[in-house]
């Protein structure tokens, strides 16, 4: 497996679009979310990916700078394809995630919007709920925040 963070800038053409079809396949067709996922937001974020050996992109998430969609950094669109899922790879792939905001941003803190239904998931890695559940695209939310201090 190879992992990779670039800033969209960074991306080729061919990444792009395999990003976006990722997206889609699961956002759109698989969770049925109806919802615009181009957000303007991409353009300033690092893109994190996970592809196999042959190059197939199989994990992404996206790291958005403070003040973006929070006043703390960001991770959004969480993607790990259904054949990696419980396998360990989400996890580490928000644990590389949150290396980067630490190291690269210096960041002390990250929020989340994340599907309630995957609370659990975050819990795992230190992230902890910080509001009621909310409907985002028809599927409800509920947001969460890690503080980088207390990671050891």
């Amino acid at each position: 497996m190879e992992w990779s963070i670039k800033h969209f800038s960074q991306l080729s053409n061919v990444e792009v679009y395999e990003i976006i079809k990722l997206r889609t396949d699961i956002f759109v067709v698989e969770q049925q979310s109806i919802y615009a996922d181009c957000d303007n937001k991409d353009l300033e974020a690092y893109h994190l990916q996970l592809r196999d050996e042959a190059g197939q992109l199989l994990g992404y998430l996206r790291l958005l700078n403070q003040g973006v969609s929070y006043e703390t950094y960001s991770i959004g669109r969480v993607i790990i394809t259904p054949s990696l899922r419980r396998t360990g790879f989400g996890e580490q792939m928000l644990q590389r995630a949150i290396a980067f905001v630490g190291s690269h941003w210096q960041g002390d803190a990250i929020t989340i919007s994340a599907q309630q239904q995957l609370t659990s998931f975050y819990e795992r890695v230190g992230f902890v709920v910080v509001s009621e559940p909310y409907i985002e695209d028809g599927i409800y939310h509920i947001q969460m925040r890690l503080e980088l201090n207390d990671q050891s």
